[in-house]
């Protein structure tokens, strides 16, 4: 007898993300504060080193965890830990990055705690690995800051793992020294892990953040490039730890799911830090930062709005709890022809705001406000 075909557990409830739903419902010509995916083009040489290598050279599968001389050049973005080459497992973009440590370091049952409001990924890894995601809190009161005494409280015998991002998605703040220190400070002795999301770690508008691997030893660092460099569609990200056996675990797991990264990517990946490469993220901070200022002055002036000050990432939390409900704001601004995300997408913390990136030029984001003061204050 033929049984009927059940989802496994595992994938049960998982759905896309509240981001891309609004994005595929968008209207022609609309203007987009929705995606977290820099508009400004990658830089000219690493196009050309591409165009170079796949049209000079053979290119095939490189080693599972990466091309040597580009994990070695990985290792040194991270001084402090002295990693070996084995500390660094090259992935296809940030996010197989962090969801293999998910899958290596989480079992069934087991705690992660995450941070609300953050990116919905991490609730899907943490169920995908069968895990329970659990939640301290980023009050939106206080401006979305760390609350160290709230993340205490969340730790139990069953937490596993933690997760911290800085600069953060959704709110563009940035984890304060002091705040890594207390996190380390209270997952000191309990061989918790600690999944420090890094890939804004390039994008920031004033001190360069902290890495959590400078105060914690469990530390897995996940990044990449596609932030920094307008790399998205590139796919070249990472893992990073100095725990030789979890790295094993990744990149055993990572041999097993994608084989490699593309070699044409890694290869002309080895210019992400050259001085034309660390001229260009310099200049997307001075582009970033002067819009995310731009944008939030502008919903104070045109719509008496209060919107969060950035201070990395390129992603402002607009305040529309005294307009209502978000995901109804959110679909005004749609069929508006503007492209939102209701702040709901992130955790309930962000109930009453709207994501808006900043991903735009300033013609472009002056258009989208005048859209959204007329769905919903005119």
């Amino acid at each position: 007898m033929r049984k009927e075909f059940v989802l496994p557990r595992r994938m049960r409830g998982l759905q896309p993300t509240l981001i891309r739903q609004f994005f595929e419902r968008a209207l022609p010509d609309s203007i987009n504060f929705g995606l977290g995916e820099p508009d400004l083009p990658t830089p000219q040489f690493l196009r050309d080193e591409a165009a170079r290598i796949s049209r000079d050279e053979q290119n095939g599968y490189t080693s599972h965890p990466g091309i040597p001389a580009l994990r070695d050049k990985i290792a040194e973005q991270y001084p402090h830990l002295d990693l070996p080459r084995t500390g660094v497992v090259v992935t296809c973009g940030s996010q197989e990055a962090m969801t293999d440590a998910f899958m290596c370091v989480v079992d069934e049952g087991d705690e992660v705690l995450l941070p609300n409001p953050s990116f919905p990924a991490y609730d899907a890894c943490t169920r995908i690995a069968q895990g329970v995601p659990v939640y301290y809190r980023m009050p939106a009161d206080g401006d979305f800051k760390f609350d160290i005494s709230n993340f205490r409280s969340q730790i139990t015998e069953k937490t596993k793992a933690a997760v911290v991002i800085s600069p953060s998605n959704p709110t563009g703040k940035i984890m304060t020294p002091d705040d890594l220190k207390q996190i380390a400070a209270a997952l000191e002795g309990t061989g918790i892990w600690l999944i420090s999301d890094e890939i804004y770690s390039d994008l920031y508008f004033g001190d360069r953040p902290h890495s959590a691997s400078s105060y914690y030893d469990k530390t897995i660092i996940v990044s990449g490039l596609s932030k920094s460099l307008s790399m998205t569609g590139w796919r070249l990200g990472w893992a990073a730890s100095k725990d030789a056996e979890i790295m094993n675990a990744i990149q055993v797991l990572h041999g097993f799911t994608t084989v490699c990264t593309s070699t044409i990517t890694q290869k002309a990946s080895l210019l992400g830090w050259s001085d034309e490469a660390e001229a260009a993220k310099a200049h997307a901070r001075e582009v970033y930062k002067k819009r995310g200022e731009f944008l939030v002055d502008l919903f104070k002036t045109e719509m008496g709005l209060h919107a969060t000050s950035p201070e990395g990432a390129f992603y402002t939390m607009l305040d529309v709890r005294s307009l209502g409900d978000d995901i109804e704001i959110a679909e005004k601004c749609l069929q508006n022809r503007v492209v939102t995300v209701p702040g709901v997408a992130f955790g309930d913390e962000a109930m009453g705001f709207l994501r808006i990136s900043f991903c735009n030029t300033e013609e472009k984001m002056a258009e989208g406000v005048r859209r959204m003061k007329e769905a919903l204050i005119n």
